[in-house]
């Protein structure tokens, strides 16, 4: 975003459509007192690889343990991606990881694949147990619901204090004709902070690529996205990007072509969800030249953020929301 930016201005939501290989859909559970969509699945019928980047906060939440054995346990490959709002599971002790497991049993009877295969997360109040018994009765409806088509559902279901869905899209040649897709959805709002800033996105593309490139490629992704916005100085308990690939499109045209497209996907959702910050009014975008190295320019860039939230800090609420 440019300096000193305004900011955004309310426009319209454009649905974003799902890569081939991928269906999605979104539920009440009855886990927000609203009413409103907190439970959402994306589903790879066929499977898919996968990879993944977690919080670093010690206090890592229930869902985030789980999914990072599963991710390790399948050695990168994943059949399902479900994520609640309106409650984190986290600092919630034995019973919380009880309920994690819960919420991966439930998705891997209905969607039909082992739990390993299963990938997991919450987001909303911390402290607070989930509402383990809804959760796992609406999860077969939620996987029959599933559709292709639009992305706008997933990204709905996650949201907690964001004003708006968060989504992106790029498409680039597949090398045997046709087109790849790469489809991002994320949630964030508050307690925002390099180093996985608050946030869980989901990323697909049907694009062809092994789970080590994968990995390799969204680290390099959320390095210079996600790793790079701050608001408040908070790291979260539950922060996570999840990347999959389904392979329906097989591999792309240019692999460079590739990366840069989900290099793009993640910048805007960063700074959508810096945008939507809670009690942002401006935002600033440092760029550092003539550093002798990267390492370099970017602990020039960070203390420059420091010392403009120094000069003028917004007051900031306490929350106990991740």
């Amino acid at each position: 975003m440019p300096a000193a930016a305004s900011a955004a201005a309310e426009v319209p939501i454009v649905a974003h459509p799902l890569p081939l290989g991928f269906t999605a859909a979104c539920v009440s559970a009855g886990i927000k007192a609203t009413g409103a969509p907190d439970l959402a699945l994306i589903r790879c019928p066929n499977g898919a690889t996968a990879a993944a980047m977690f919080t670093t906060n010690r206090f890592a939440a229930a869902p985030v343990l789980a999914s990072r054995r599963n991710l390790r346990d399948s050695r990168g490959h994943c059949s399902a991606l479900l994520v609640n709002s309106g409650c984190a599971n986290a600092a919630t002790g034995a019973q919380g990881a009880a309920d994690a497991e819960t919420m991966i049993d439930a998705v891997a009877a209905a969607c039909d694949c082992t739990p390993a295969a299963v990938l997991v997360n919450s987001t909303g109040v911390i402290g607070k147990r989930l509402p383990i018994d809804r959760i796992a009765a609406a999860v077969p409806a939620l996987a029959k619901a599933c559709r292709e088509g639009t992305c706008e559902p997933f990204a709905r279901g996650i949201m907690t204090t964001d004003t708006r869905p968060k989504m992106s899209t790029r498409t680039l040649p597949a090398a045997r004709g046709g087109q790849v897709r790469v489809t991002g959805m994320a949630k964030g709002a508050g307690m925002i902070h390099p180093n996985m800033a608050t946030t869980i996105v989901a990323v697909t593309t049907d694009a062809e690529i092994a789970p080590g490139e994968l990995d390799a490629m969204l680290r390099h992704a959320v390095d210079r996205s996600f790793h790079r916005i701050s608001i408040d100085g908070d790291t979260s308990t539950n922060d996570s990007v999840f990347c999959l690939a389904s392979g329906a499109a097989g591999p792309a045209a240019d692999r460079a072509a590739l990366q840069r497209a989900l290099d793009e996907v993640l910048g805007d959702l960063a700074r959508m969800v810096g945008q939507d910050g809670e009690g942002f009014t401006r935002g600033l975008e440092v760029h550092v030249r003539g550093a002798a190295s990267a390492d370099d320019a970017l602990t020039i860039a960070r203390s420059r953020q420091v010392a403009i939230a120094g000069w003028k800090r917004p007051v900031k609420k306490t929350s106990s929301r991740d």
